[in-house]
């Protein structure tokens, strides 16, 4: 029985970032409650081995929603401590062995919005690993990005690809960046 209480708590956490993620116009409350989300997570996905590769799906699709956080210098220790939290949307086509989408809705610690988007190229899965490239531009405040480019990767997790989480790093007209993210299959 316990096998299923990740799946249960899963779930529930993608249910209840439904109901936390964006919609404010305000982008400190927003920054808060993605780190709050963020550290959900965390919490939940700590706990999770990586997909062992023989386990992971072979056939259909699955699209992960997350969060994302983006540090000038190296990745920040945690989503807590990033500059820049966001939201991670990703799909993984298994069959094709791909992974595609983007990383937005970006906000400050400083309470600013981040304008635009990274969208992921050349995603690649192998294993229960992934790799991909992220492109894009993001502006707004004067410690805005500005273009990016860079790649992040990481790994499935959970018995059958319930989560994933990862790092990155990219280049931009600011500077170096670091990226760490985590998600949940969404179940919806």
């Amino acid at each position: 029985m316990t096998v299923f209480k990740p799946l249960i708590v899963l779930v529930s956490v993608t249910a209840l970032s439904a109901c936390m993620g964006g919609g404010s116009d305000n982008p400190a409350a927003e920054y808060a409650a993605d780190s709050a989300r963020g550290a959900g997570l965390v919490t939940l996905t700590d706990g999770l081995d990586p997909t062992p590769a023989g386990a992971m799906p072979a056939q259909g699709w699955a699209e992960y929603d997350g969060i994302v956080g983006m540090a000038f210098g190296a990745a920040p220790e945690s989503l807590a401590a990033a500059d820049m939290i966001g939201e991670l949307d990703l799909r993984a086509d298994f069959a094709r062995g791909t992974i595609s989408g983007e990383l937005d809705d970006f906000n400050t610690s400083d309470g600013r919005e981040v304008y635009g988007a990274l969208r992921l190229s050349g995603g690649q899965i192998a294993g229960s690993g992934f790799s991909a490239n992220i492109d894009g531009r993001l502006t707004g405040p004067a410690s805005a990005p500005g273009t990016v480019s860079g790649t992040i990767g990481g790994d499935f997790l959970g018995a059958g690809a319930d989560a994933l989480a990862g790092t990155g790093t990219a280049t931009s007209t600011a500077g170096g960046l670091g990226v760490v993210f985590r998600g949940v299959r969404d179940r919806d």
